[in-house]
């Protein structure tokens, strides 16, 4: 199938699987968010900063939704304008995640065999390295702040995204067409990037949508922790740290960055289903059958010849490279070559024509 076809043929699917109940869904809400992410800060900046000595851990109120905290800021505000900070971190860690996931992953098909084998099996090591423990590992190496943890969640996200792609890869580098490019001579580099990428393009795309969320649950946990953002910045993480000691006399200011950081990652689950179901091959459908008599009368062949022989040809000349030519003027009948004034010899019909 040609590639405009390919891309046309997804851009509908993905149209029509936006349209479902789940499409409209994910879709509503990844607006929504961005439209947060974007203009809290902007409305609400100065909100969300201003210290009010007289208002100083209050509960909920119609002054403040969910209260305030310890400097009497409004705890509504500093969540709305944290959204921003939090999917630009999150969003950072996922493309060191995916970038580096496509560089190990497809490295093998470039580099030579020893090499290629190396680090295979380096990334089945770090695979089998528990998550968490890897990633405490790598924020314990980077240091505390905003950016050590991107880095170690960014890097904690790589050994599974290479796993896909070395699996994608190998099971792509065995098609017929990346068999053909090879014998024609076609490099390393141009064949990893006009054969293999745009096929493992689609469930790449899927695992990194659907890890996001993921990743924005982890860069969470590391900020709660006190390992990720850091005063002045605040993140959901950082807020839930902040009020987590007041869960008993507020727990609205506890609860609200908990929510924010478990529905977004619910956002990005659905973004991932609604990619996937849209990306999704159909499954073959039989080709619709006519009634015999809509069919009509099977034509005549156009030539009569008798039964004996199933194939007859006559008159044939084959050339070799060179320019020799093969004995011409013969005439084949069933399975034996005669010459062109020979009686052809017909193969019998009792013979097994699958054998032809």
């Amino acid at each position: 199938m040609p590639h405009h076809d390919h891309d046309s043929s997804l851009r509908h699917r993905l149209g029509r699987t936006i349209r479902t109940p789940i499409g409209v869904t994910a879709l509503t809400a990844c607006l929504l968010v961005a439209l947060v992410a974007v203009l809290g800060p902007v409305l609400l900046g100065d909100r969300a900063a201003q210290v009010d000595t007289d208002a100083i851990n209050q509960g909920s109120s119609a002054a403040h939704l969910l209260g305030t905290d310890q400097l009497g800021r409004d705890i509504a505000a500093r969540v709305v304008v944290a959204t921003r900070l939090t999917l630009r971190l999150t969003l950072m860690a996922a493309v060191i995640g995916v970038g580096g996931g496509l560089l190990l992953g497809v490295a093998p098909a470039v580099v030579g065999r020893r090499l290629g084998r190396l680090i295979t099996a380096t990334v089945g090591v770090l695979v089998a390295f528990p998550g968490l423990l890897f990633l405490l590992f790598l924020a314990t190496i980077f240091g505390v702040g905003s950016t050590g943890a991107v880095f170690a969640v960014g890097l904690a996200m790589v050994p599974p995204m290479a796993r896909l792609v070395q699996n994608l890869t190998a099971s792509i580098a065995g098609s017929d067409y990346v068999a053909a490019a090879r014998i024609l001579g076609v490099g390393r580099f141009r064949m990893v990037v006009r054969h293999l990428l745009p096929n493992i393009a689609e469930p790449s795309v899927l695992f990194a949508t659907q890890a996001t969320g993921g990743i924005l649950v982890a860069f969470s946990g590391l900020s709660f922790l006190g390992l990720g953002v850091q005063p002045p910045q605040y993140d959901w993480g950082r807020l839930l740290n902040e009020q987590l000691n007041r869960i008993f006399v507020n727990p609205a200011a506890a609860l609200a960055p908990g929510a924010a950081v478990v529905l977004t990652g619910l956002m990005f689950g659905l973004v991932g289903e609604v990619l996937a179901q849209a990306g999704g091959r159909r499954a073959p459908q039989a080709p619709e059958t006519t009634p015999q008599e809509e069919l009509g009368t099977p034509p005549e062949p156009a030539v009569e010849h008798d039964g004996g022989a199933l194939v007859r040809a006559r008159d044939l000349r084959v050339t070799f490279p060179g320019g020799r030519r093969a004995a011409g003027g013969r005439r084949y009948a069933g399975s034996r070559w005669t010459s062109a004034r020979a009686r052809p010899s017909a193969w019998s019909a009792n013979r097994d024509p699958a054998r032809a």
